[in-house]
This record gives C-alpha cells, sequence and structure tokens, in this order.
C-alpha cells in the first residue's frame, strides 16, 4: 500500500479509539502487513529499477502527502501527537526497510523487515492496485466510523 493508505488507516484507527492510545497505536502498526497483504500497486515497485534519487523522492513525497491528508481528516478530532504517533506506527515497517532499498544496509533489523515484508506483500499494477486500496480504505474508514 502507499504510505498514503497506511496513514490514513492509522490516522482511521486512532479516531476510532481516542482515549486508548496504546491500543490504537499499536493497532495502526498491526494494521501495516495486514493491509500489505491486499493485493495493491505503490511506488515501491519496482524499485530495484528505479534511481535511488527517485525512490527517496516519492517515498518522501508520498509519505509526505499521507500525513498532511490524514491530519486534514483527523486532527480536528483527534489528540494531534497520538494521530502523529499512530500514523509513524502504521508507516514503521515500509520506513525499517528504506535503508535496504536506499542504502542497501541487508542486516538486522533491516533485512528482517524487508524479507517479511517481501514475503506477505501482494503487488498488482495500476490502476487495480490503486482501486483496491481506494475500496479497502474506504471500507476501513467506514468500518471504523461506527466504532466511535
Amino acid at each position: 500500500m502507499t504510505a498514503t493508505a497506511h496513514a490514513l488507516v492509522g490516522g482511521a484507527i486512532a479516531a476510532a479509539i481516542p482515549n486508548h492510545p496504546a491500543l490504537g497505536i499499536t493497532l495502526a502498526a498491526l494494521s501495516h502487513p495486514i493491509l500489505d497483504m491486499i493485493p495493491h500497486w505503490d511506488f515501491g515497485r519496482g524499485w530495484r529499477q528505479k534511481s535511488k534519487a527517485l525512490l527517496f523522492f516519492q517515498a518522501i513525497a508520498d509519505l509526505i502527502f499521507g500525513t498532511v491528508i490524514t491530519f486534514i481528516f483527523f486532527g480536528k478530532t483527534t489528540d494531534n501527537l497520538y494521530l502523529l504517533m499512530a500514523i509513524l506506527a502504521s508507516e514503521s515497517w515500509d520506513i525499517m526497510q528504506a535503508p535496504y532499498w536506499l542504502f542497501g544496509w541487508k542486516f538486522f533489523p533491516f533485512s528482517t523487515f524487508y524479507n517479511f515484508q517481501h514475503l506477505i506483500n501482494k503487488s498488482i499494477k495500476a490502476p487495480w492496485g490503486i482501486i483496491t486500496q481506494a475500496v479497502t480504505v474506504t471500507g476501513l474508514f467506514l468500518v471504523l466510523r461506527t466504532i466511535h
């Protein structure tokens, strides 16, 4: 999934569980591998063929956009520090892979995160991989809205 999709889900979890940050942050972190099991497209697709500069720029732009849009959706209804922590928790799996991709750090813990993600990540081409993300995030929004 894109960083934007992960951030939105992390934010939705925080908004749905406003009085239990420890639970919300934990669920936001656990949401990442679950979401990555759903066939999707993201900027990491074909990362070996991209320059490291392009990969870094795309990842940072996606991360910033996802954080901003999540704050637009949930920033007025959720404690901002809690929201930021849930976003970072939801992104943490990919953040821990970044040194593997960008610097070739093929040692623990970066290789462990890469290997696990590589095992569970289900990737499909655009536009279908974008559609599956939109449907998944929208469905989770609707479900999580009923909790709070």
